[in-house]
């Protein structure tokens, strides 16, 4: 999938499918991919993202654009806050980049 083909504003903000049980590689990638809400991956992942996606919404961001969210994070977060959402960030990304884990 074509990450730059992700207009903000498509991705679900809530839904109520119940999807299982995800790996957190999964999940991350499913997020980013637009497969799945943010409410669908905290329901997955827990709040440990928690800031993160509510500075996408309320900015009205795309995790599948990750140049955007860092754009928004240096331009509107404060210093404090800024530290917190590129750390959350970077695990989120790091996470979808892991190799698929067997079994």
């Amino acid at each position: 999938m074509v990450t730059e083909a992700i207009a903000p504003g498509l991705i679900v903000r809530h839904t109520n499918r119940r999807l299982g049980r995800l790996k957190p590689r999964e999940a991350c990638e499913r997020l980013i991919s637009g497969r799945i809400s943010f409410s669908e991956f905290v329901d997955q992942m827990g709040d440990s993202y928690r800031e993160l996606l509510d500075f996408m919404m309320e900015h009205d961001l795309h995790p599948g654009r990750p140049e955007d969210v860092v754009y928004c994070i240096d331009c509107y977060a404060g210093s404090q806050q800024r530290s917190v959402l590129r750390s959350q960030l970077e695990n989120l990304y790091r996470r979808e980049a892991q190799p698929q884990e067997v079994g």
